[in-house]
């Protein structure tokens, strides 16, 4: 099993959705005294005690009342119907093959297989997956969604039926049983990707032409599919994301014999293997990279990843390559999420990232804005990765959020504040170029953690954040509860466009 509830694109986590503890203690909203006050959503202030008392009951509920883990090693070929406990569907699966894609009996065969998303999921990630799912359905994103996990015990039978039954564009993909039945991967090495790895894994794999990777604690504001509008996008077939600009000596950044790691790998590659020229210069935007001149260890948020296969030329093997290969000789990311534009890179395939580098979001846990109201400790924040238009927030990676127990028990106590359940985010950083941290002009003499993008500045969240959070939330919270009627609908909350 992972170690993590949610694939998030760093960070770590040890969080375990299903664990119990007394309530931890709710952050409050607060306003920055340098910017303007906005009044709440009279839906936010509704909800705000009704979420109160879920949290409370999430966290005394038996185990029982949970969505369920069990493994299914047995699986029988001939189609039989799945009954789960009373108030989940009756679901009969197309098939139980684990090598194959499992559809259910009622899915879509008209859904088009050219454009569509896929995550990772696991047991215990399943609640949030799902919540995403049909997040992304009141949104009016209806292409196929493809769920990955890594061999049979990973996605019980219940699961299954629970994805399956909520969803008639959606199938479910054992990717390791797959590859080891094709002898593509060992057994040992497929165990290997039953973690983070597991993302670029399943965008090699894929079936789908035109994909977008998501990681199941994004929280959308518009349909992700608008990136495929964008002139990097059209240009390229391809949008990456920007991660912190933070310094350190390891990953693609460590030294190896006096040199970068990364440009040791530029150097040393096998171009000719996959027929492409040696000696080639780095791209020009890799040369104007914090990456290339050494200035920071994380480059690239794998949290959405947004690729047309069709014209990614030489990267997907080169992907292939990278995760089976080269990440066990060396490690050159932090998790998966530098794999992406350096297969690019090393395919000599042109690449586009946004032009604008990572936001972030209020930790009302933290109290962000009553201690250094310039400086936000939240959940990372992307913006849609256009010049010349209006700033236009369009996610935030978070599973703080959406979980009231974001981190692993036994590190509560110990965990920095930022990264604990965040009630009622307010702020986020304005759309800026990607840079590294400066200084706080709030006075604040305390420390920072490493999650913090310091002297960003703060302005409010749209209006139309806390009712489409609540929804999330609504939707998270009822599969967890097994109240699978909060699934019915889209709760058009007062302040929604």
């Amino acid at each position: 099993m992972y170690d993590s509830s949610t694939l998030v694109s760093r960070g770590g986590g040890n969080s375990n959705d299903t664990s119990h503890a007394d309530a931890m203690e709710a952050g409050r909203p607060v306003h920055s005294p340098t910017t303007s006050s906005r009044s709440s959503s009279r839906a936010w202030t509704y909800a705000m005690p009704f979420f109160l008392v879920v949290i409370v009951m999430y966290a005394v509920m038996p185990p029982s009342s949970h969505v369920q883990q069990r493994q299914n090693n047995n699986l029988e070929v001939k189609p039989q119907p799945i009954v789960i406990h009373d108030d989940l569907p009756t679901v009969e699966l197309a098939t139980h093959k684990p090598s194959s894609s499992q559809q259910g009996a009622k899915f879509d065969s008209t859904v088009k297989r050219d454009k569509g998303i896929i995550m990772c999921m696991h047991n215990d990630a399943v609640p949030m997956g799902l919540s995403l799912v049909r997040e992304l359905r009141c949104l009016g994103n209806q292409e196929l969604v493809q769920i990955y996990h890594c061999f049979p015990e990973e996605m019980s039978e219940e699961n299954r039926a629970l994805l399956l039954g909520a969803d008639n564009r959606l199938e479910i993909v054992d990717v390791c049983t797959d590859l080891v039945g094709r002898q593509v991967l060992t057994q040992e090495v497929a165990e290997a990707f039953r973690n983070w790895w597991i993302k670029p894994l399943a965008m090699y794999h894929t079936d789908i032409t035109e994909v977008m990777l998501l990681d199941i604690d994004d929280v959308f504001m518009h349909d992700p599919a608008i990136l495929r509008t964008t002139e990097g996008y059209k240009k390229t077939g391809t949008t990456f994301f920007y991660d912190r600009v933070l310094f350190s000596r390891e990953f693609f950044n460590q030294d190896v014999n006096g040199t970068s790691y990364l440009k040791r790998m530029l150097n040393d590659f096998d171009y000719a293997k996959y027929g492409l020229e040696s000696g080639a210069p780095p791209s020009k935007g890799l040369k104007r990279s914090y990456a290339y001149r050494g200035m920071t260890s994380h480059e690239q948020d794998s949290s959405l990843v947004v690729i047309d296969k069709s014209r990614s030329g030489q990267a997907m093997p080169i992907l292939f390559w990278l995760i089976t290969e080269e990440r066990f000789r060396r490690e050159f990311s932090y998790g998966d999420k530098e794999t992406f534009w350096i297969s690019f890179e090393l395919a000599q395939q042109e690449y586009f990232f946004s032009p604008w580098g990572v936001g972030g979001i209020s930790s009302s846990t933290n109290n962000d804005l009553e201690n250094h109201s310039d400086t936000l400790c939240g959940s990372i924040v992307q913006y849609m990765p256009e010049e010349n238009q209006p700033s236009k927030f369009l996610y935030v990676n978070g599973k703080a959020m959406l979980n009231p127990f974001p981190v692993a028990m036994d590190k509560l106590g110990t965990a920095t504040h930022n990264v604990l359940f965040n009630t009622n985010p307010t702020h986020l950083t304005p759309r800026q170029r990607r840079k590294p941290n400066g200084r706080t002009r709030s006075g604040w003499k305390g420390g920072y953690a490493m999650e913090c993008l310091v002297g960003f500045g703060a302005e409010p969240l749209p209006e139309k954040f806390a009712p489409q959070l609540l929804r999330r939330r609504m939707f998270y919270f009822g599969i967890r509860m097994g109240v699978l009627s909060a699934l019915d609908q889209c709760f058009p909350f007062e302040g929604m466009v």
